[in-house]
């Protein structure tokens, strides 16, 4: 069901039982595996960990300091009565909005699969216990890698939104290959678990258990990645439903507050760029 986008009636056949007891057992197998939560989505605490992580990412463009490359996907749900309109996105379709940061290696280190498709990214960042934990200096220097939705703020590093110098340009350069990382682990996850791609259409379960199914589809595939396990069809990913970069230069306004959110950046800008 989760790799082909196809529901109970279809899994049931397949794997020969009835679509009642299907039921039954997906709950369980769904509960099963988010126990390994722990074991497979885990954000590099440790400093030898953050050490792996931040030299991997460095190799990929010479961005320094980076932890992980953060940003929302939507997935497709039939949104309850009562709520609908706050699960209806840009694209007018209903969603969740689901936040993940990647490591360089394209594992899953952290997800949030809970806001309504009308949030946008950088509230769900703003609102999240990892937001707080690079805010109190928890990691040290590393810092994540994010659009430019998601504002200029001392602990979060965003592209310039007009380069005006050489410097500038190699930055926004380096950041882009940097954070494509994210991109390319959303394309893959919803090309290995269809079930979470809008060519499989909306999830027709509660609210409840679709974040359950992506976080277990999260699960997954850093089991997949961990092990080297390949896509048995590597089709080519559908666009995704994403809310556009530009909806979020409104917010930008809101947190470019003070120098010290510009001063991080433009060190690092004349320190490696």
């Amino acid at each position: 069901m989760l790799a082909s986008g196809s529901f109970q009636t279809t899994g049931a056949l397949v794997g020969e039982i009835s679509q009642p007891s299907f039921s039954a057992f997906l709950p369980k197998v769904l509960n099963a595996i988010i126990g390994l939560t722990p074991r497979y989505i885990c954000f590099p605490n440790t400093l030898q960990k953050q050490q792996e992580t931040k030299q991997g990412f460095y190799l990929i463009s010479g961005f320094p300091h980076i932890l992980g490359a953060i940003d929302c996907t939507h997935v497709r749900l039939v949104p309850p009565a009562a709520t609908e309109h706050l699960y209806r996105n840009r694209k007018h379709t209903h969603s969740i909005n689901v936040q993940a940061i990647v490591d360089h290696q394209g594992l899953i280190t952290n997800i949030l699969a809970k806001y309504p498709g009308s949030v946008h990214d950088s509230f769900i960042f703003r609102h999240c216990t990892i937001n707080e934990h690079f805010q109190d200096g928890r990691y040290g220097n590393g810092l994540p890698v994010a659009d430019q939705g998601y504002g200029i703020q001392p602990w979060i590093m965003t592209p310039f939104g007009n380069p005006s110098t050489a410097a500038e340009h190699a930055y926004n350069k380096a950041h882009r290959r940097t954070r494509s990382i994210v991109e390319r682990t959303f394309g893959i996850l919803k090309s290995r678990f269809r079930c979470l791609d809008i060519t499989g259409g909306s999830l027709l379960y509660s609210l409840e258990m679709v974040c359950r199914i992506i976080l277990t589809c999260a699960i997954l595939h850093s089991i997949c990645i961990e092990r080297n396990i390949p896509l048995l069809e590597p089709e080519p990913h559908m666009p995704e439903e994403e809310e556009e970069e530009d909806a979020g230069l409104q917010h930008e306004g809101e947190l470019q507050n003070t120098a010290a959110d510009i001063r991080r950046r433009q060190q690092i800008v004349n320190n490696f760029f």
